[in-house]
């Protein structure tokens, strides 16, 4: 007897079932669904070469309700009924490609600038200042509006990735947090090389990382470069801690000890790259402070005589050359591309994108596919986010019915990911369709909303391990690092306001006296 699970049944082109019977026991043998084997599949039409067999293949089957939701839950914030039936009608690979051709809807970044003109015009004030919640309304307007779900989600996965937060100088200041985030949207299908060099000269993580304005060594004052940004850009953005194989497991020395990718030495010798960096609207090196709201949206320009000189020593032995005169926006494009040609990269990004999309525990097998296709898209590109991204929803463990019978397998969805499922499965709508939400109580419930982490390891850290089974089979869990009373408590207090009272968003004015 052969029983598919209703949660991930397909609806199948072809799947043949044979029954072996004989007098002592009977056996079910199911050929399709990637059971092909030795088999040889011919048709009786002219057809593309190697159409045949696909016939025995998982890929193109449309999915039904159950297995079209299950999809969606990974590849995006939040969905509703229609969205199922979309997709179950389109397939998840013809989906995946119509969402990556879809553009940003907009600009968090103009969004923000007009709910700041219309703060100025109706105050008749060219000086009055924005307000940070402008940018929680720009980004909770962008995602009830629009329908590019899977940028969405790409781009909320790299913002985990690459952190900045609230708690930080810049704590009121919409026009940063808008243009970063416009950032991920704009490279979520694009290269992962060209996303690092865009966030390296971004003025938020400049300040955030506290290396806008780091000068290069001066011995009679005793200060030497700001290791912050090198430190993070290694640990967190690219290659991680030890030295790992492209399945993404470590790499261990002759006594069983975890092999460092990187030392105090190597992170010394990139502070040297990212000195000089300054604010890009300034002409002058030094000045902290930002001129203007628009000196966040601008890249951090070089100032070359306040930048390291001299060789720098990098990763795998490779050495930035003593340019003369100095160059520091070379040494950086050195920089970047030796740390992005490390073999960590695949592996390391690799993994993060699948804890943050699909399962928190992928296996080696898994880790290495989806690698494999980071490092070569098949047509010799390193990096290309849009193959890595249809590589990790397309893998057969992500859509497989048997992997929910792996313990192993799976996540947590994080709370705030949930609050937003819940107001695109009750359709939430104005009558304006305007929609203005500081978020400020699933943050007060949960302690999550976007640009708001404690630190830059993101709300949760990607090798957390609760204590109970997962700590004893070895596993991580990453989102149970917010999981806690006052975080379940929190939680059902908001959907008692968030549904039972049907108040599911925190709005302010955007000025003092705003008619209602």
């Amino acid at each position: 007897m052969v029983q598919i699970s209703p949660g991930c049944s397909w609806t199948l082109l072809y799947v043949f079932f044979i029954t072996v019977i004989n007098a002592q026991n009977q056996q079910t043998v199911i050929l399709g669904m990637g059971n092909n084997t030795n088999i040889t599949v011919e048709s009786s039409h002219a057809t593309i070469s190697g159409i045949d067999s696909q016939t025995l293949l998982q890929d193109g089957f449309l999915p039904n309700l159950n297995a079209a939701s299950r999809f969606l839950g990974q590849a995006t914030l939040g969905y509703n009924m229609e969205d199922i039936e979309y997709c179950a009608q389109t397939g998840v690979e013809d989906w995946i490609e119509e969402q990556v051709a879809l553009p940003p809807a907009l600009s968090f970044l103009d969004k923000v600038i007009e709910y700041h003109q219309y703060r100025m015009d109706s105050l008749g004030d060219p000086d009055a200042g924005p307000a940070i919640h402008m940018w929680d309304y720009a980004w909770w307007q962008y995602h009830v509006t629009s329908n590019d779900v899977l940028r969405q989600r790409i781009a909320f996965a790299l913002s985990e990735i690459f952190v900045i937060s609230r708690f930080s100088g810049f704590a009121n200041q919409p026009y940063a947090f808008a243009d970063f985030y416009d950032m991920f949207m704009d490279h979520a299908f694009g290269n992962y090389r060209d996303l690092m060099e865009a966030v390296t000269y971004h003025p938020a993580m400049g300040l955030y990382l506290t290396y806008i304005n780091n000068p290069k060594t001066d011995t009679i004052a005793n200060t030497y470069p700001d290791e912050n940004y090198a430190r993070e850009l290694m640990q967190l953005f690219s290659l991680g801690i030890n030295t790992l194989n492209m399945d993404g497991t470590v790499q261990v020395d002759t006594s069983g000890q975890p092999i460092p990718v990187y030392d105090n030495n190597d992170i010394a010798e990139f502070s040297k790259i990212f000195t000089g960096l300054t604010w890009g609207d300034r002409d002058v090196f030094g000045k902290n402070n930002a001129l203007h709201d628009t000196s966040y949206v601008m890249p951090m320009q070089m100032f070359n005589e306040y930048h390291e000189p001299g060789e720098k020593h990098l990763l795998n032995n490779t050495t930035v050359i003593d340019r003369n005169p100095v160059d520091g926006n070379a040494d950086v494009d050195d920089a970047l591309d030796n740390i992005f040609n490390h073999n960590n990269v695949p592996p390391f990004v690799s993994t993060l994108l699948i804890k943050r999309l699909v399962t928190s525990n992928p296996s080696p097998g898994y880790v290495q596919r989806v690698a494999q296709v980071f490092a070569d898209n098949g047509n010799g590109v390193r990096g290309d986010l849009t193959a890595v991204v249809k590589a990790i929803l397309l893998d057969p463990v992500a859509r497989d019915c048997a992997s929910a019978e792996n313990i192993t397998f799976g996540m947590l969805r994080e709370p705030f990911i949930r609050y937003v499922q819940v107001n695109k499965a009750f359709d939430v709508s104005t009558l304006s369709g305007n929609h203005r939400n500081a978020m400020d109580y699933v943050q007060e419930y949960v302690g999550q909303k976007p640009n708001t982490s404690p630190s830059v390891f993101n709300f949760f850290q990607q090798d957390f391990q609760p204590i109970g089974p997962v700590e004893q089979l070895d596993l991580v869990a990453p989102e149970f690092q917010i999981t806690n009373t006052q975080s379940i408590t929190g939680y059902i207090n908001g959907l008692y306001r968030w549904i039972v009272k049907d108040n599911p968003a925190d709005e302010y004015d955007l000025y003092s006296g705003e008619p209602k």
